[in-house]
């Protein structure tokens, strides 16, 4: 209780509310994390790893650690070890159960674990070429703690000399040759025995895709000759034989060829069992459709759209891009529910051609006379087998809502039908209602339809047909229509449109969208919502319009399968509305209303160009821990038929993926204060600012932690009417807002629950001397807020 004393007098307030929970946390973990250390034994508490190569980071080699010790909160705090600690050695009461199964147990040093690390460290570093490099180790204890060091000294590497090929097979031979330009293997580089293996599965792959279906890594090799002194090391690649088994204890060996694929056979049926079965198998019904053979029990997909997603074709060499894109676009289709692409050997083929001295025996009038040859071709049949999965479903759901920050109910019902067409096509119907309490008192009746049907390709005329195939695309035609009621206004939206998705073969993902139409109708405005908008230039905002805008976005991510490893997001999007409709209308000599816009029917249009972009960057420190750095800047500029953005097009501040010290909607724009409650009207710009940090951390179960820092504000570009809310460049960095909080999150790895609590650090709407928050007048309803969410923020 005095330390409590002593931080509530010592303290600014929000300060206090940290040093509280900095307090429980520390509770948490004081119980001695030694508890269950046995005597003469040690706690592994901390290992380091030096090299004195500033080009290799000392992070790489943690993985190659027999023994690390226990995870740390934030990398400082052993709060997993301490919640083990915490528990009694009385194991028959269910909470000491509970406490040992969540935590940590304690990691006991062990000294041979250590020399077998030190010994695998320099493994590694004979893998990269530092063949004389060399490891030690440095253990110190106190208080039954360990801590060890490694030091790697790399000494002079070992490097590539001479590099040839020693390859006896010439078609082989001359395919590689021909491609050493892209060799990973370069005379001077270290002699990295990583690279020698990727330079193996380069081989490997460069052979299978020229129609060598049986070629694996495993037949290639390396001859190192270490003779030439110097630290240098000449090498050889050798490409061994295939070996194949002849008979009993009996093995072949026999050159590598290249084969083409004979027959492609779909078997589409209800069951695989059913292919199992000589009955069921000769019962299928058969039929060929431009070279594919067509086996069917059910024939739930058209022949035609099976012949568009498949890259493979009769007397083709075999490849495995064409195999693997294949796969990729039937899986793209979403419609089966097994999908298996296998090959089997059949007889070869003959092709007889003239020999190579035909010209010579044309030249001399003895056509009758030409010699031909006879090629054999290796040939393997490409057998194809899909079964249906579900194609229809209906779903029914009840559930909370909090649209940053608006708390309400809503209950959803849909219809998805995978493939209305039989070709793959997606038809979904949804209608929602929702009532969701604004901040305050205040509340909105939100009732939506959406409708749409997505096809597994691009309707556009003259695409190409070699784009089309190497990129996974969908188009989708939308309606969409929605009624909200508010005691100020109610609000009807119906819109329609048409988009196209689609990922390239250097994974990265476009989305156009060629039109979206939005008709915005608003049937009723309170007189008093009137008086307030007035005749500022937001009054347009709340009058009938029409938006009419086409639109590109682009996206690339490194994030792998493995999300243990570092990576980054960038994300960038171009938006353009009514510029059609304004060159319509001028060219037609249109007549401009009272405020000098053009109209459709009576009714403006919105005029105006938008852009965003946001790069984001997980740095994983380890498997417990990462920082996330994000950076995110939009701009939506209205001009000729348009004073103001769109309403549905602007900025708002604050909220679960923004500065997170406000709650939704509240924040600026710049240093507008819009007094005890959120003016919803005037707290939304033309210009967004977010950046933003964030330590994330594993507790225990599906626990995690985060603590992070936010910057940032909106502002508009023209007065309107928002005292400081303008942007100027001598004045927006100063309007910058600063917020720092804690969350906790469910991570349930296809989604994630987060309850984030933010804090105002600088408050740009505030008087002078109160802009920031650690003073006397800070309150714990005004300076902070609570966000739950659904998903990182980003």
């Amino acid at each position: 209780m005095l330390f409590l004393y002593v931080i509530d007098a010592y303290m600014p307030k929000p300060n206090y509310i940290i040093g509280i929970l900095l307090v429980l946390l520390i509770a948490c973990t004081s119980c001695k994390v030694t508890k269950y250390v046995p005597d003469g034994q040690h706690l592994l508490d901390k290992v380091s790893i030096t090299t004195d190569n500033k080009k290799l980071s000392d992070t790489d080699f943690s993985i190659y650690l027999r023994q690390r010790p226990n995870p740390k909160l934030f990398n400082i705090i052993n709060f997993n070890l301490g919640l083990y600690s915490l528990s009694g050695r009385d194991t028959t009461l269910w909470i000491n159960r509970f406490l040992q199964k969540i935590g940590d147990a304690p990691v006991i040093y062990d000294s041979v674990a250590t020399v077998a690390s030190a010994n695998e460290l320099k493994k590694v570093m004979n893998n990269k070429g530092y063949i004389n490099a060399d490891v030690t180790t440095q253990t110190t204890f106190k208080n039954k703690k360990a801590k060890v060091s490694y030091s790697i000294t790399c000494n002079d590497p070992y490097r590539i000399g001479k590099f040839t090929y020693r390859i006896k097979n010439p078609e082989v031979a001359e395919i590689i040759h021909k491609d050493s330009a892209a060799s990973l293997i370069k005379e001077g580089n270290l002699f990295d025995i990583d690279v020698l293996e990727n330079e193996r599965q380069r081989i490997s792959k460069l052979l299978r895709n020229s129609g060598y279906i049986y070629f694996d890594k495993e037949y290639v090799g390396f001859i190192a000759d270490t003779t030439a002194g110097n630290k240098t090391v000449n090498l050889s690649m050798i490409v061994r034989p295939m070996r194949k088994i002849a008979g009993k204890k009996q093995i072949e060996t026999i050159e590598h060829e290249p084969y083409h694929i004979k027959n492609i056979n779909y078997f589409i049926t209800d069951n695989v069992n059913n292919l199992t079965n000589i009955d069921t198998l000769n019962a299928m019904q058969f039929s060929q459709y431009k070279g594919l053979n067509l086996y069917s029990d059910n024939k739930f997909v058209r022949s035609s759209t099976l012949y568009n997603n498949t890259g493979l074709e009769s007397g083709q060499l075999y490849t495995d891009k064409n195999t693997e894109q294949t796969y990729a676009r039937l899986s793209a289709l979403h419609i089966f529910k097994y999908l298996n692409i296998a090959y089997s050997d059949t007889e070869d083929s003959l092709e007889i051609v003239p020999k190579a001295d035909i010209q010579d025996s044309l030249m001399f009038g003895v056509e009758n006379n030409i010699l031909y040859d006879t090629i054999r071709h290796k040939q393997v049949n490409c057998n194809i087998v899909v079964t249906p999965d579900k194609l229809q479903s209906f779903s029914f759901e009840i559930e909370g809502t909090n649209n940053e920050g608006d708390f309400g109910i809503a209950g959803k019902f849909g219809y998805n039908h995978n493939n209305i067409f039989k070709g793959g096509e997606t038809f979904k119907f949804q209608i929602r209602g929702a009532n969701e309490s604004l901040i305050g008192s205040r509340s909105i009746w939100d009732i939506s339809t959406e409708a749409g049907l997505q096809f597994p390709t691009f309707l556009f005329p003259f695409v190409k047909k070699d784009f089309i195939w190497s990129n996974t695309a969908t188009t989708d035609v939308y309606v969409n229509f929605s009624y909200q009621i508010r005691s100020e206004y109610s609000r009807i939206i119906a819109g329609a449109g048409m988009r196209y998705n689609w990922t390239s073969a250097n994974k990265i993902n476009h989305s156009l969208n060629l039109v979206d139409f939005n008709y915005v109708y608003l049937p009723f405005i309170s007189d008093s919502f009137k008086e307030t908008i007035g005749n500022s230039l937001l009054k347009y905002s709340y009058e009938d319009h029409l938006i009419m805008s086409a639109g590109y976005g682009i996206s690339y991510s490194t994030q792998n399968a493995n999300k243990n490893t570092s990576a980054y997001n960038v994300r960038a999007s171009v938006e353009i509305g009514g510029n059609l409709l304004y060159g319509i209308c001028a060219a037609a000599g249109s007549t401009q209303d009272a405020n000098g816009s053009y109209t459709i029917g009576n009714i403006p249009f919105a005029q105006y160009a938008k852009f965003d972009a946001s790069f984001s960057y997980n740095h994983v420190v380890d498997v417990k821990n990462s920082v996330v750095f994000h950076a995110g800047f939009g701009v939506g500029v209205p001009y000729l038929n348009s004073s103001i953005l769109p309403f549905e097009k602007r900025y708002y501040g604050g909220g679960a993926n923004s500065v997170r010290g406000w709650s939704a909607r509240s924040l600026g724009p710049g240093a507008y204060n819009a007094g005890t409650s959120v003016d919803y009207m005037k707290q939304s710009g033309d210009i967004n600012l977010n950046l933003n940090i964030e330590y994330r951390t594993k507790l225990v179960w599906l626990l995690e932690l985060a603590a992070f820092i936010d910057a940032g504000n909106i502002w508009t570009l023209a007065d309107e009417g928002q005292a400081g809310g303008q942007f100027k460049w001598n004045q927006f960095y100063k309007q910058i807002a600063l917020g720092y909080g804690i969350g906790l999150r469910l991570n349930f790895d296809f989604f994630v629950v987060r309850l984030d609590w933010g804090l105002k650090a600088f408050d740009p709407s505030a008087a002078d001397g109160e802009r920031w928050r650690f003073t006397p007048s800070w309150n714990i309803l005004k300076d902070t807020a609570l966000h739950f969410a659904v998903g990182y923020p980003f």
